[in-house]
């Protein structure tokens, strides 16, 4: 069972439109399991009781007891895809909402060396000039045109391709959010399309979460502890968690792309799967995919080769967790490779009630 993908050239936005095999059933979506977001942060200070005396050297001053942590708090570093939820990525791990955000007025297109923090964007960004930081922040536009990415990497498009960012990239503890715009907008629409670092972002409400494609030559890509949920579809939309379109290694044979203790929840219904890996835009290499929880519709992980590419023999898949509904756990396309994943390891489905969620293992595709 195969899977294709059409890309469009619209407005000088890359549209991604990934084809799922039409006799397969339709999946059932899986029930979320997130916790509540709460909207403040108790005080970490613990102050002694008042007196009108002050204690005598004999006798030890009162406290409150041990202090205790916020309502929200953010998952514990290294914590696996499968102990993530609404409460403990993004905003509310910080005790912020969107609404709670003072308003970012500064460029779509910031300049290099440009840090937003704390702020509420109602724009799309344009993060081409690299050695950008966006941190505690929300990103939420309410215009977009239709299938563009909330936040793209990407610089100029020609007829057929785009620039790409010389300089890393950054995201980190913020909420990508596309709920302020109508499904038929951004059922095509990636929460961030591009190659950079995303760590600990709460992304929903787009067609699809995190696209690395047109990643370039030179730089590495890093998604860690991120939950990807709530996306949503529109007429024939195909919707991905996450993708990877290309990353070849011809000109930086050491560069990595790497998915590590991710939630990622692809249930909207028309569903290619939680992570696709897919060679349309280029040959993928140096890939490890490790202690993601992959959940929803579709196949959970595939692999797949073709359009003239190839994935690599450097490809990992390393102490996941899968839902196992849809299609199935995982896949490999070959298109006449003799090679797979050169390392399936400790892969299982999810358990929640077993030790480490380890539920049956999942077999090597």
């Amino acid at each position: 069972m195969r899977l294709r993908l059409a890309v469009l050239l619209t407005g000088g936005v890359i549209v991604l439109a990934a084809c799922s095999p039409t006799e397969a059933a339709q999946p059932t979506p899986v029930a979320d399991s997130s916790s509540a977001t709460s909207t403040s942060t108790p005080s970490s200070s613990s102050a002694a009781p008042s007196s009108s005396a002050a204690p005598s050297s004999a006798t030890k001053p009162a406290t409150n007891g041990p202090v205790k942590p916020p309502a929200n708090s953010p998952a514990p570093s290294g914590s696996p895809g499968w102990k993530l939820t609404q409460g403990n990525t993004g905003l509310a791990a910080h005790g912020l909402n969107c609404d709670s955000l003072p308003l970012y007025t500064g460029p779509g297109a910031p300049a290099a060396g440009t840090v937003i923090s704390g702020k509420r964007v109602e724009q799309a960004l344009t993060l081409f000039a690299g050695n950008i930081t966006i941190e505690k922040s929300c990103v939420r536009p309410t215009r977009l045109g239709e299938t563009a990415p909330l936040i793209t990497t990407n610089g100029p498009c020609g007829s057929n391709s785009c620039q790409v960012t010389g300089a890393p990239v950054t995201i980190r503890d913020s909420n990508i959010d596309g709920s302020a715009l109508p499904a038929k907008t951004i059922a095509g629409s990636c929460a961030f399309l591009g190659v950079g670092t995303l760590q600990r972002n709460y992304i929903s409400g787009m067609g699809s979460g995190i696209c690395f494609y047109n990643t370039g030559s030179s730089l590495s890509g890093l998604a860690e502890g991120n939950y990807v949920r709530g996306l949503r579809s529109d007429g024939e939309s195909h919707n991905d968690g996450a993708t990877v379109r290309d990353f070849p290694l011809d000109k930086n044979a050491g560069r990595t792309l790497t998915f590590r203790n991710n939630r990622i929840d692809c249930s909207t219904g028309n569903d290619t799967g939680a992570l696709f890996i897919q060679t349309y835009g280029g040959d993928i290499d140096n890939v490890t995919v490790e202690g993601n929880l992959l959940e929803g519709g579709g196949y959970q992980l595939g692999l797949e080769s073709g359009f003239d590419n190839v994935y690599g023999r450097n490809m990992k898949s390393i102490n996941n967790r899968f839902s196992g509904t849809g299609w199935g756990a995982a896949y490999v396309s070959q298109k006449g490779a003799s090679y797979k994943w050169a390392v399936w390891q400790d892969n299982f489905l999810h358990d929640a009630g077993a030790p480490d969620a380890k539920g049956k293992p999942a077999g090597t595709p």
